[in-house]
């Protein structure tokens, strides 16, 4: 039976977290903290054209995230096809990627005339809605009436004094400035409120001054790592309908990290973004749009229940139901189903779409609940040979915190682990 091995030399190059984008042109623009190093792309990138002798093609990534797969394809010489299904990350992947050949004194005169439009605050659609604001009925609120006002002049701004392919740029700016000065921050599952929130006093001048950085930031990155010309296609949709228009043997290398078996919903963590941009515009949008996230977690109630072909599957599952009344949730034996059942098709879709000798590495993380572990990678992996791939290694990358979740009756923990599982067609 395949097993996770310590022993390699992925630890510099594999890193599963976003940490070592941070200080990278573009990469850096949108902090992502669910995402993973440019480096494990360029590694994939080097492992398939070290195998096959061939140096460009076409990279594919079926959870986008923030584009980091996409963005180091294209800087690499090769075409990227990327499928995201939440719009606001979508956008952040295109602007990350976009091609940008002018005067970048173009966009340092549109900042400028952005800055001088006034007033500096505009009654926003959002305030009073839901904790987006301070009201009678919220004891915490995300952000200031101020730096909500800021944000709406500010957008109006950049749609009057920006040219339409530079706005993207600015608007990215902007999300991130207003989320600099957002009350509460991305920790984990959930946005937790910053220490002493009440006393931070955001308003429309910090915004201000965050989106002057972020801006400058983003004009610095475009002299730094130009891209000429438009070489990635980041489709807003379900990668497991998406997968199935592309067609038969067009991808070199295939690199991703889907979802971790942890219920963890990122249209409720990236839930401000999404209202802000108007990618949404109720609760309604915003469930419907957590109805065709893969079913990795429990906040939505999936009517459908279709088991993932494995036995190993199945074993676990009839287990974890035995503990039921440890779960916190009675939703979590089927929830376990349907993620393999998911990534199943998903595989099996990556296989057909993959050219001879393509790669195929990915990241992700093992799971429990109810003190029994779910060895997810090697899940995976054995699926991944039932779809066709060839197995090359699983390799752990780094152990992981134990969540309560993982906690049995006798308080005994699961270690976790985050690997990466290579595999090649032949």
């Amino acid at each position: 039976m395949v097993d996770a091995i310590w022993e390699h030399d992925y630890y510099d190059d594999c890193i599963p977290n976003f940490s070592n984008n941070f200080n990278k042109p573009r990469h850096r623009w949108y902090e992502f903290k669910e995402g993973y190093s440019d480096a494990f792309v360029s590694r994939a990138i080097r492992h398939y054209e070290s195998t096959t002798n061939l140096n460009s093609g076409v990279i594919l990534d079926p959870f986008s995230g923030s584009g980091t797969t996409s963005l180091v394809g294209v800087q690499n010489g090769y075409k990227a096809l990327a499928f995201e299904v939440n719009p606001f990350m979508a956008f952040i992947s295109r602007t990350k990627t976009k091609s940008f050949s002018e005067d970048i004194a173009l966009l340092e005169d549109e900042l400028k005339s952005i800055l001088s439009c006034r007033p500096m605050e505009l009654e926003n659609i959002l305030e009073g809605f839901s904790t987006f604001s301070p009201s009678e009925k919220n004891e915490k609120w995300l952000f200031n009436r101020s730096v909500l006002r800021g944000y709406e002049a500010l957008r109006q701004s950049i749609d009057n004094c920006s040219i339409d392919n530079h706005r993207d740029f600015f608007i990215l700016a902007l999300y991130a400035a207003t989320m600099d000065c957002c009350n509460a921050k991305r920790d984990g599952k959930c946005l937790r409120y910053k220490k002493s929130w009440k006393t931070l006093g955001y308003s429309s001048l910090e915004l201000r001054e965050s989106f002057i950085r972020f801006s400058k930031m983003i004009i610095e990155d475009l002299v730094r790592t130009p891209i000429r010309e438009e070489k990635a296609q980041i489709i807003n949709n379900d990668s497991r309908l998406g997968l199935k228009s592309i067609e038969n043997k067009v991808a070199n290398v295939i690199t991703f990290s889907p979802p971790y078996l942890n219920s963890f919903d990122y249209s409720d963590v990236y839930r401000p973004e999404l209202f802000l941009g108007g990618f949404v515009n109720t609760n309604d949008q915003l469930r419907h749009l957590r109805s065709k996230t893969l079913r990795s977690h429990v906040q939505y109630a999936w009517n459908d229940n279709t088991p993932c072909s494995s036995s190993w599957v199945t074993d676990i599952v009839t287990k974890i139901r035995d503990k039921e009344n440890y779960l916190w949730n009675k939703n979590i034996p089927a929830m376990i189903h349907n993620y393999f059942s998911d990534m199943q098709e998903i595989l099996r879709e990556c296989y057909r779409v993959a050219s001879s000798g393509a790669v195929m590495w990915f990241i992700v993380s093992t799971s429990a609940y109810a003190g029994i572990e779910i060895p997810v990678d090697l899940i995976l992996a054995d699926t991944a040979t039932q779809c066709g791939w060839e197995l090359e290694s699983v390799n752990a990358l780094r152990n992981l915190r134990t969540s309560s979740q993982c906690i049995d009756s006798d308080v005994r923990k699961v270690r976790l682990r985050e690997s990466m599982v290579a595999c090649r067609k032949r």
